[in-house]
């Protein structure tokens, strides 16, 4: 007997390898039987398909709270019953102490107004637009190092060699950590990934996040002191000084706030850099068509967005009694509003399975909508378009005939995890 609708769900919240590649047709059969909304016992949660419905919910935080974007809390309880057990373990038990006290605090993603607005008012400035088309020289420069590094040999992991290292050089540059210590902040990163999308991680994989956690705040509290006293052109001073009205961020929301850049600015990115990657090593008639007219490059780079968005979706948890169409919801259920399933909606835009950047129009939501819309969206899109065209410059680029693929151990977090092509060898950059 074929597994129900829930059985199914069940497998992608245990990342089933088959799902985490490819979870459109679920995706599809959830909207199919939502009428309009469908509740996974499974996931414990409404999953929000529709393009409509998810507008209609993000936009009313009012009824719908953020303030558990990641999980419903009965998948925060094997992080919590880790923590307990490692709490004893006298090496650990300050960071444990510090980890609770942390995760009591709303910021950004986990804030509803008014505190989200003010802390948006505070620290929209980080990533101003101006300052923004003042990074993009030094993003080409990145890039076009990174290339350097692999052009010769015809042969690269794009995902390891660049699609891992553009956004996470840029955001530690913009935080200001020394490059050689680039390591350690791409592991404080992945650990900060290990409770998104993954219902039981283990022991060890629980206390290496709440290390990681306790050591990152130690290093920005002494950053965040020192850009208080002698401000640069960065984003730490922006986040150590940023005020609203003349009130200052509290030490947990800037602290929180970095976390959160950190995290967003390169996980999900490097995902979005991959697709662009693998897209361009399989259509090679698309690649050609870019590289012979990069003006397309902008609509490429969102329609990447669109049909395989970084995020798959986040929880919503229900603040008083209310109603998904004809569906009574009761206060406290949670609602997991799949951005990637509502990109895909046909009621958004025709063929929607069909990769297609001739469209009249993409109102993608791979970066949200409404109050938190993704602050760093900016960002993200110029590390895209010149990532494109470095990789357009790669000549004959296509997948290798030994590429595997691999996606992220995560329901909410996906992306290829390896990225092996070939391309006729260089001697560096050909431009951008």
């Amino acid at each position: 007997m074929a597994d129900s609708l829930d059985d199914r769900i069940q497998r992608l919240l245990d990342r089933d390898e088959d799902l985490l590649a490819s979870p459109w047709q679920l995706f599809d059969d959830v909207r199919e039987a939502s009428e309009p909304a469908f509740y996974s016992g499974a996931m414990g949660a409404w999953v929000i398909t529709s393009y409509q419905l998810l507008h209609d919910i993000v936009v009313d935080p009012e009824t719908w709270s953020n303030r558990s974007p990641t999980a419903t809390y009965d998948f925060r309880n094997p992080v919590a019953d880790h923590a307990a057990a490692i709490a004893r373990e006298p090496d650990m038990a300050e960071a444990v102490s510090r980890f609770r006290s942390r995760n009591r605090g709303r910021v950004l993603n986990t804030a509803d107004p008014p505190e989200h607005v003010r802390q948006r008012r505070a620290l929209n400035r980080a990533f101003r637009p101006a300052r923004l088309r003042a990074l993009e020289p030094e993003v080409i420069s990145v890039s076009d190092q990174l290339v350097a590094g692999f052009a010769h040999r015809g042969r690269a992991d794009l995902f390891r060699e660049y699609a891992v290292l553009l956004p996470m050089v840029m955001i530690s540059r913009m935080l200001g950590v020394p490059e050689l210590e680039l390591g350690k902040f791409k592991g404080w990163s992945d650990d900060f990934a290990i409770p998104i999308g993954r219902a039981n991680p283990s022991r060890d994989e629980v206390r290496s996040y709440i290390r990681s956690e306790s050591e990152f705040e130690d290093y920005f509290s002494a950053m965040i002191e020192q850009r208080q006293a002698e401000p640069r052109s960065d984003l730490i001073s922006d986040v150590a000084n940023a005020e609203v009205d003349g009130e200052p961020l509290t030490h947990e929301e800037r602290i929180t706030a970095l976390r959160q850049f950190l995290l967003a600015g390169n996980e999900t990115t490097t995902t979005l850099l991959a697709n662009i990657g693998h897209r361009l090593a399989t259509d090679h008639e698309l690649r050609d068509r870019l590289a012979e007219d990069r003006d397309l490059v902008p609509a490429f780079v969102e329609e990447a967005l669109r049909h395989e968005a970084p995020v798959t979706g986040l929880f919503r948890v229900a603040t008083r009694d209310t109603q998904l169409g004809d569906k009574p919801v009761a206060k406290g259920e949670f609602a997991w509003v799949a951005f990637a399933a509502a990109n895909r909606d046909p009621e958004l835009c025709p063929m929607p399975d069909r990769f297609d950047i001739d469209r009249d129009s993409n109102d993608h939501v791979a970066f949200g909508y409404g109050e938190h819309y993704c602050i760093g969206q900016g960002l993200a899109r110029l590390e895209g378009k010149v990532g494109t065209n470095a990789m357009l410059d790669l000549p004959n680029l296509t997948l290798a005939d030994d590429h595997t693929y691999n996606y992220m151990d995560s329901y909410i977090l996906r992306g290829l995890t390896q990225l092996l092509v070939t391309f006729d060898p260089f001697g560096g950059t050909l431009g951008n």
